[in-house]
C-alpha cells in the first residue's frame, strides 16, 4: 500500500499542480492561436512551420509530467516495509489534572475541565519521544495513566476523565502531590517535572508540609491555574432547567480561583505559575522546558518503516525535464530548404 510522507500537504499540492497544469494548458492554447493569427489561419501556419507542430506537442505533453511528477515528488511516495533499530530517549512529564466538582465551573469558553483537557492536548502533542504519565485529583487522588510515549493511549485515558472518576470529592492538593511523589521515588525519574492543572482550591490544607518533600527530592512544580471567582457550579440538567450545587444550608456554592496558593507551590519548588483561563500562552514556556530537560535513555526496539520511494520519481522527473529542454521547437533543416 502505498503511503505519502507528506500526506498532510496533500490538498495543498494538489492544487497547486492542479493550478499550474490549467496555466500551462491556457498558455499552450494562447500561443497556437496567436501564431494561427499570424499566418493568417491554420493551414498557413502548418505549411510554413511544418513539422515544428508535433514537436511543441511533444514538449506541452513533457512539462505537463513534469508537473505530474513534481507534485508526487513533493508528496513524499513510500510502499514496502523494512525493520528498523530505533532508540528511544526523552523526558518524563508527569501531569496531575484537578476533575472536582468546581472544574464544571463555565466561567471559560466551554467548563474549567474541558479546558484543562485541552492545555494537556497542547502539551502532550508538543512531546516528541517523551513520557507522559496523568494523575487525577478531587478529594483522592489516583494515576489514570503510568508514564508513557504512547500518545494514543494517554489520549484515552485524558478523554475518559471526569468527576465522576473519583468517588471522594472536595480538592485535596496535598493527597496529589503524595501521589505525584510516590511515582517521582518509585520510577527513581531523572527529570523531575510535575504540571498542576487546578482551579486552586483546596479543603485540607496539607499543601505545605508535601511541598517540603518536594524540594527534597528536587521536584519543579508547574501550576496552571484556571478560573474566575464567584461562579457557580451546574449541576444536570432537568426538564431544562439549569441547577446548580448548594451547601448544606441550600446556600449556592461559588467556585473561584486559588491564585495565591497555586503561585506559592510553584515558588518554594522552583517551578512558576501562569493563568489559562484565557489563553494558552504560557504553555508555550513550558513546552520549551521540557524541551530543554536531560534526556533519559528509555531503551531501543526494532520498529517497522515504510520504505521512501522518491527517488523512482525524481530520477523519471529529471529525465522529463532533460528531454524537454534537448528537443528544440523547430526542425534543423538542409540549406536551401
Amino acid at each position: 500500500m502505498i503511503a505519502f510522507a507528506n500526506y498532510n500537504y496533500m490538498i495543498h499540492i494538489f492544487v497547486i499542480g492542479a493550478v499550474l497544469i490549467a496555466l500551462h494548458i491556457f498558455y499552450a492554447i494562447w500561443r497556437r492561436m496567436a501564431v494561427n493569427s499570424a499566418f493568417g489561419n491554420k493551414d498557413a501556419a502548418r505549411k510554413i512551420i511544418s513539422g515544428d507542430y508535433s514537436r511543441i506537442l511533444i514538449k506541452e505533453i513533457l512539462i505537463l509530467l513534469g508537473i505530474i511528477f513534481s507534485s508526487i515528488v513533493l508528496l513524499g511516495p513510500m510502499w514496502g516495509d523494512r525493520m528498523k533499530k530505533t532508540d528511544y530517549e526523552g523526558t518524563d512529564v508527569l501531569i496531575a489534572l484537578d476533575v472536582s466538582r468546581s472544574m464544571l465551573a463555565k466561567d471559560v469558553s466551554t467548563t474549567r475541565l474541558e479546558r484543562a483537557k485541552s492545555a494537556i492536548r497542547l502539551i502532550a502533542g508538543s512531546l516528541n519521544g517523551d513520557r507522559i504519565g496523568l494523575i487525577i485529583f478531587a478529594g483522592d487522588a489516583f494515576i489514570q495513566c503510568p508514564l508513557t510515549n504512547d500518545m494514543g493511549a494517554f489520549t484515552m485515558f485524558l478523554e475518559s476523565v471526569s468527576p465522576d472518576s473519583i468517588n471522594v470529592q472536595g480538592t485535596d492538593i496535598g493527597r496529589m502531590l503524595a501521589e505525584a511523589e510516590k511515582v517521582y521515588k518509585k520510577k527513581n525519574l531523572i527529570s523531575k517535572m510535575l504540571i498542576v492543572i487546578t482551579d486552586g482550591e483546596d479543603h485540607e490544607n496539607r499543601v505545605d508540609a508535601e511541598v517540603e518533600k518536594f524540594k527534597e527530592i528536587g521536584v519543579a512544580v508547574y501550576t496552571l491555574g484556571i478560573g474566575r471567582s464567584g461562579d457557580l457550579i451546574p449541576l444536570e440538567k432537568k426538564d431544562d432547567t439549569e441547577n446548580f450545587y448548594r451547601d448544606r444550608e441550600g446556600s449556592l456554592i461559588k467556585t473561584g480561583q486559588n491564585e495565591d496558593l497555586l503561585k506559592e507551590l510553584a515558588d518554594k519548588t522552583g517551578g512558576f505559575y501562569t493563568d489559562i483561563t484565557n489563553s494558552f500562552s504560557g504553555i508555550n514556556k513550558i513546552i520549551n522546558i521540557i524541551e530543554d530537560k536531560d534526556k533519559v535513555y528509555y531503551g531501543s526496539k526494532m520498529v517497522k518503516e515504510k520504505i521512501d520511494r522518491t527517488y523512482i520519481f525524481l530520477i523519471i522527473l529529471i529525465i522529463i525535464l532533460s528531454a524537454e529542454m534537448f528537443i528544440g521547437e523547430r526542425r534543423i533543416t538542409r540549406r536551401g530548404e
